[in-house]
């Protein structure tokens, strides 16, 4: 049975559907394909042990498995040739010296098909991996990691007593992993926060200095309510320009996004947006981000021809709003000055002024989560956002028309079936990534894709447009032509008649003498081809031989059909006991057979030949008849 666009490479077509009839709770719950980005989707859902790769049915075309006891931490990327590269952790916490939001332990290199190529773990009384990672394109791998300093480290570098606990604080580095031959990794560069602080309240303690003057160093007092709790910065997302060297990282305590220099690692901060107050300038009216998350360069090679390549892409999510929080999506673009090797500023806040892009929902209040959740702008201009508290993920135009609705269908790691009401929480999803159909590693491995997939959800019930397709079409010889007779399309159909080279000759239901299409210049014999497109995106080919057709001979003289035939005729018009005859293009004669039917009406069984064009041949006449295959 053919299914409508579950698979990749269907997926580009043009098509249109109806969302009227929706009414699903989770998995697919809307689609337009002729909208929507071709390609699969990457999830790595909490609360259980896998990643998986969706198509735009909501089906798992793909999985990488893990042991049971395992859990994301927090992230998965699927490199270009099917390597997957993820973070995991054990799911009892419970003997963990250091435990908060977004921990992890393991980062790990996995083969498409799930074979372990090397791994590291870093979770210990010091300090763990934690929230994201991102890969480079030499193999290795730069990640987030908490870093542990007791009470009295944290007092001498100039932290208040009053922002501390009996734990100290974890500051974040990051840590460069490079895969060793022995299935591990050793750690060959970081970049520690410890290494940039300033604080204005004692001149006594380390790090003395004005704040407002050290735009590049990093308050150690600062922050949120949250961060008194030893949790200090909880960056939660990490990204690399490979050219540049520059990484990106979203520290949400502080309400900032962060650029710092690979290849400069003593410079400090040497881009910081979002909360000028955090480096002591200006107040809360200038705050522009709120807690965001997954900030990241749209630099893929997949998007060079897009308007907004460079830019930053960053989801907010604590948004205040006069009748309550709100999330938002943004794009930010900075200014870099190659020949002086900075970023611009103005009055001592880094440029961009605003957003160059923003998107709320019509009512903002009815878009938001207070944490996970991601932004991107994918290769066609449309935009992909996760809400991830809710593990919603919508893709829409830039007119703001749907293109895609999905709900991820796990509660507490658990799929759950079609119609289940979700709450808050119930299905968490820290990022969603969707990979073009283009991405090199689709290419690589497409032999080994399951496109047709299985739903996540238990009872599935399919969106129109990921249902079977029943479109059938057969093509009939009318005695001036060729016309198709078509059943069980969905809605609007369309026809469009091509020859063997691909030829576009015609669009209409029927190819003629004498109808909506020139048959001018088609000889004798020739191949054409019929295709039909429903509404839905089902498609029928058929195929079909033309022939040179007179009004005169439609008007006279005996008659058969089918034609095309291929077991047997039927032959009308002829004196009782006249021969007929079967012969090739070269008149070979094949067949004959006296003409003894009833009323001038006889069925002739016709030999077995090969697939082509016959003629059909009495006293006077001949017609010419295509045989078809048995």
């Amino acid at each position: 049975m053919r299914y409508r666009l579950i698979a990749l490479v269907l997926m580009m077509g043009s098509h249109v559907c109806s969302f009227s009839q929706v009414e699903n709770t989770v998995g697919t719950i809307a689609l337009n394909p002729q909208l929507a980005q071709s390609g699969l989707t990457l999830m790595y859902p909490h609360n259980q042990p896998n990643a998986m790769l969706i198509n735009l049915c909501g089906d798992v075309v793909h999985q990488w498995t893990n042991d049971e006891s395992r859990r994301p931490g927090n992230v998965a990327h699927l490199l270009p040739n099917g390597d997957l590269i993820w973070a995991h952790r054990n799911a009892n916490n419970a003997e963990d010296a250091i435990w908060a939001g977004g921990a992890g332990a393991t980062i790990e290199r996995k083969t498409w098909n799930n074979e372990s190529l090397w791994s590291y773990t870093f979770n210990d009384s010091t300090g763990r991996f934690h929230h994201d990672f991102i890969p480079l394109n030499n193999g290795h791998v730069i990640a987030i990691a908490w870093e542990k300093f007791d009470s009295l480290d944290c007092i001498a570098a100039g932290r208040l007593p009053e922002n501390l606990t009996s734990e100290g604080m974890w500051s974040d580095r990051l840590i460069e992993l490079a895969p060793d031959s022995l299935g591990g990794a050793e750690i060959i560069w970081e970049w520690r926060a410890w290494d940039h602080l300033v604080q204005d309240h004692d001149s006594t303690l380390a790090n003395f200095g004005t704040i407002a003057d050290h735009s590049n160093r990093i308050d150690i007092n600062f922050g949120m309510p949250s961060s008194a709790t030893p949790d200090w910065l909880h960056m939660n997302s990490i990204d690399i320009q490979p050219g540049t060297g520059h990484i990106l990282l979203s520290v949400p305590t502080f309400d900032e996004l962060w650029i710092i220099d690979r290849n400069d690692s003593e410079a400090g901060l040497k881009w910081r947006w979002g909360n000028p107050e955090a480096h002591g300038i200006g107040g809360p009216e200038a705050q522009q981000l709120h807690y965001q998350h997954s900030a990241h360069w749209l630099d893929a090679p997949y998007l060079q021809n897009s308007p907004d390549y460079g830019k930053i892409a960053v989801f907010n999510n604590r948004n205040p709003g006069a009748t309550g929080p709100y999330s938002s999506a943004h794009l930010i673009q900075p200014q870099w000055i190659d020949s002086a090797g900075t970023f611009v500023e103005s009055d001592g806040v880094f440029v961009p002024e605003s957003f160059d892009w923003t998107w709320t929902a019509p009512t903002p209040t009815e878009f938001f989560s207070s944490g996970l959740s991601n932004f991107e702008r994918l290769p066609n201009g449309n935009n992909l956002i996760l809400s991830g508290r809710t593990g919603e993920i919508f893709e829409f135009t830039a007119a703001g028309d749907t293109a895609w609705r999905y709900r991820l269908p796990l509660q507490a790691g658990l799929p759950i079936a079609q119609g289940t009401a979700m709450g808050i929480n119930d299905n968490l999803l820290f990022r969603a990534k969707r990979y073009p159909a283009g991405y090199p590693a689709f290419s690589e491995i497409l032999s080994e894709l399951n496109l047709a997939g299985e739903p996540l959800e238990l009872n599935p019930t399919p969106v129109e447009a990921c249902q079977p397709c029943l479109l059938t079409a057969q093509m009939i010889e009318t005695g001036a032509g060729l016309s198709l007779e078509i059943e069980n399309a969905t809605g609007v159909f369309t026809v469009v008649w091509s020859d063997e080279q691909g030829t576009i000759l015609c669009d209409s239901i029927s190819f003629e003498i004498d109808g909506d299409c020139s048959t001018q210049g088609l000889e004798d014999g020739q191949v054409v081809l019929a295709t039909v497109t429903d509404q839905n995106g089902c498609e029928a080919i058929v195929e079909g031989v033309w022939l040179v057709f007179s009004l005169s001979e439609r008007d006279h003289g005996f008659t058969f059909y089918p034609n095309p035939a291929n077991e047997r005729i039927t032959i009308k018009g002829l004196t009782p006991f006249e021969t007929v005859r079967l012969v090739d293009l070269n008149g070979r004669v094949l067949s004959t057979a006296p003409f003894v039917g009833d009323l001038h009406s006889m069925v002739w069984e016709l030999p077995q030949l090969r697939q082509g064009l016959y003629f059909i041949q009495t006293r006077n006449e001949q017609r010419p008849i295509v045989i078809g295959p048995r």
